[in-house]
This record gives structure tokens, sequence and C-alpha cells, in this order.
């Protein structure tokens, strides 16, 4: 399925960078500067429905945010920069393509969670409990492009299953991470955190709210063993038994019928929680793909879109032409 978000007048939006104060004193949940960083860009993101945002995925103090010109958005911005400690670099610029991919995609990923987990840069799983749910569950595997007009959602309805092992992992054995599912190895484990030898972390409630805070994931209320993970470059990290894998997730497509009904649940979702994108109501237009040579390429047979615009906030979770 393809869904084209109308993307409002680039002409009329502003885009500035922003950096974090990492001297600042630090939330027990952010353990880095670069966690820090992201606190912030996610705090901007829920205290302003009207604006784009993300961190920059280099500079370790660095946030890219989009904001409507006309109105009072940027009075707004500049208010949240004093109560969050972040401060603007450089003037307001013009707004580009690349740009208002990244921000769009960031801002949806951090609003549409719990209800939909980020998993890689491209899959969402439809199951706040999904951490400890075992078999597969529904989910979509998704692209975004962005072009003068739209912001087009190319998405396919999936099963995905995290392959959720009781045995416990074992020191020198290489394993997956969660949300990245990046490559790493096990360095040491503990059966709870009064094991923990060294973490900036100084409790279960802190590794919780840190999941909360930098990714969107929901830990249970019980606690779980943990691993002290090394990549290949960096300090070990302390990871939640849950958010550990020792493979790739197995993917799966879903029936015609079932794909349906999971990307409609994932359009309500998405129109519910970004009713508004930089002050103009949503519109959308659904256009349904077809199976070519294993591409997916629009379906001709249909002459028409579907065109969703929400009026007002009450309207979130209803589509009208």
């Amino acid at each position: 399925m393809r869904i084209n978000v109308v993307n409002p007048d680039f002409n009329k939006l502003g885009y500035i960078m922003a950096v974090a104060n990492i001297n600042d004193k630090h939330d027990r949940s952010t353990p880095s500067d670069f966690h820090w960083k992201i606190l912030k860009c996610r705090m901007i993101i829920f205290s302003n429905s009207s604006i784009l945002a993300c961190p920059d995925k280099r500079d370790v103090k660095q946030v890219h945010i989009i904001f409507n010109k006309t109105g009072d958005d940027y009075d707004k911005l500049i208010s949240l920069f004093l109560k969050f400690s972040l401060m603007q670099d450089g003037g307001i610029r013009e707004v580009t393509l690349e740009v208002y991919q990244k921000c769009f995609h960031y801002t949806m990923t951090a609003r549409i969670a719990p209800v939909w987990n980020t998993m890689e840069e491209n899959y969402l799983i439809n199951n706040r409990d999904f951490l400890t749910t075992k078999g597969p569950q529904e989910g979509v595997k998704y692209s975004i492009s962005v072009d003068q007009h739209f912001t087009i959602l190319e998405i396919n309805a999936v099963k995905i299953n995290l392959m959720i092992s009781e045995e416990e992992f074992s020191p020198g054995e290489w394993i997956r991470v969660l949300p990245s599912l990046n490559k790493a190895m096990v360095e040491d484990s503990y059966k709870d955190f009064s094991q923990v030898s060294a973490s900036k972390f100084k409790s279960y409630k802190d590794i919780r709210r840190h999941w909360k805070n930098i990714h969107g994931y929901r830990l249970p209320d019980a606690e779980t063993s943990y691993y002290s993970i090394q990549f290949w470059r960096g300090e070990p990290l302390l990871y939640p038994k849950l958010c550990v894998i020792r493979n790739f997730p197995i993917v799966t497509p879903t029936p015609k019928t079932l794909e349906r009904v999971i990307i409609s649940k994932f359009l309500k979702c998405l129109i519910s929680k970004m009713s508004f994108i930089l002050g103009t109501p949503i519109t959308i237009q659904m256009q349904e793909m077809q199976h070519d040579n294993n591409s997916m390429v629009p379906n001709d047979s249909l002459t028409e879109t579907q065109a969703v615009s929400l009026c007002t906030p009450t309207q979130s979770s209803r589509m009208c032409k």
C-alpha cells in the first residue's frame, strides 16, 4: 500500500539546528551525552505538536527541527530551548527534502510508540507488550521518501517473530540488540541489578525510563536479567535480556485480507498521533500496490485515491474526505 501524506508549503517552513548543553545535569535515564541529546529532541517533539524534529546521528549534541514560519512556532521553540537547555546553532535555513524526510520519520516513530514499536530502520511492531510476547506479531515493513508535494510511505503488512528464547546468553556469544538489530558480543551476564558491578544506571527504574525515553519501548514491571554488551567500539553497554536476541527476527508476509486490517490500524494510529503536521491538518491519499517481479508498483486499476483530511483535533479518530 502506498500512503501519500500531503506536504505543507515548503516556502512557509523554516529549519534550524539546535545543540544540547551536554554539561547540564543529566537525567539518570540518559547514561551518555548522545542519549541526553535524544531525550532533549523527544521533549521538544512532545512539547509542540506543530514541529518535526530528529537527533543528528553523528553529532553528539545536534538536533534538527522544522517549524512553520507563519505562526508563533518559532517563539515557542525559543521558549522551549530555554526550558530544556538547548541553543540555536546558526540562522533559519531552507528545508531540504532530505532533512524533511529524516524529521518526519523520527517524529512519526516517536509519536506512534508504544502502540507501534520501531525495529531496525524500516519495521514497526503493533504491540505495546511485544518484548514479552512469543510467536508471530503483527507489524509493517515500510519506507519513506519525500518529494515537493508528498511524503510517501510504502507499507507492507508482515508478521514478525522475535524468536524469544528462555535460554540465557553466554559471555563471548554473538547476539543482536533491539531496536537496531546491530550485532554485538556478550561480555558478562547478571541475574539481577544487584549483581551489576558498574553502570551509570542506579536501578531497574532508571533502565525502564531509559527505554521509554530513548526508544519508546515499555519494559514490564518485573525485572529480568541483564547483559553487558560490547560493540565494535566504545565501552560495554548494559542491556536487559528482553532487548537481546540471538538472530534476526523471522519476518513473513500476511494474507491480503489481514494486510488491509493491519495497514488500517497503522493509518488510524498515524492520524490520531499526527493529526496536524507543522500546523496543517493531515491530508492523506491512499493507493494500493501490486506485486510485479518482486517489486511494488502502483495498481493502475485504481482510478481514484482516497483522500483523508482531519479538520479538527477531535476528528483524529476518523477519516473524512
